[in-house]
């Protein structure tokens, strides 16, 4: 049960594989979770009406189910219905609907944060309301929420390793699989470093965006 370095050499093309799948479904997710948060959020505070209704109903769900609740529903309910996805679509698909409403809450607070004043100044000028949200309010919003939303992108990391309980053969599912056949811990350790490795660098990047954009007041 030690660990053994050899086990991580044998098995090392495997963990690289795995590693690789976890960084494409990490760098998908997130990116489309930050776009559709920043749409989602934008089109609720317009307060159009059923939109308005339709996306605080879908913040509220995937907001307030387990993650892993979601991925079971659309790989094992919706094939039932006639819809069918890949394991590794339906990775895609639940990480970018279950963090999209997380960061979509996020963007509503910012975007409901900027004084009542600047939707006022532009409303003078003649502009519209989409026009306002576009050019004034949305610039503002999203410069105050990256640090919250680099938080919640740094959980998608973490997310990914659900996936491997729909079959998707990431690098939490490579660890358990050498564990099933040689019974040795070693492949979870890797992991556990790789993960630790991976979000350092999450972070880094992170704090560097923040530096990068942070006005001084």
């Amino acid at each position: 049960m030690d660990f053994n370095l050899y086990v991580i050499v044998r098995w090392w093309p495997n963990i690289l594989q795995g590693l690789k799948v976890t960084t494409e479904v990490f760098l998908i997710s997130a990116a489309i979770s930050v776009l559709l948060g920043v749409i989602v959020a934008s089109l609720i505070s317009l307060r159009i009406p059923l939109l308005f209704e339709f996306f605080c109903a879908y913040v509220s769900v995937f907001r307030n189910t387990p993650l892993l609740v979601q991925l079971f529903f659309l790989f094992y309910a919706l094939p039932s219905l006639g819809i069918r996805m890949s394991p590794l679509l339906t990775g895609v698909v639940g990480i970018s609907l279950n963090e999209g409403a997380f960061i979509a809450e996020i963007m509503r607070g910012n975007i409901q944060a900027i004084p009542r004043g600047d939707w006022e100044a532009a409303e003078s000028l003649g502009l519209s309301r989409i026009q306002i949200l576009r050019y004034v309010i949305l610039p503002q919003a999203i410069r105050d929420a990256v640090p919250a939303i680099t938080g919640q992108v740094s959980i998608v990391l973490k997310d990914t390793s659900l996936l491997s309980l729909i079959m998707v053969v990431e690098l939490t599912r490579v660890a358990n699989r050498i564990y099933t056949e040689l019974f040795d811990i070693s492949g979870i350790f890797a992991a556990a470093v790789i993960y630790i490795c991976f979000y350092l660098i999450v972070n880094t990047l992170s704090g560097a965006v923040e530096q990068k954009i942070r006005v001084r007041r």
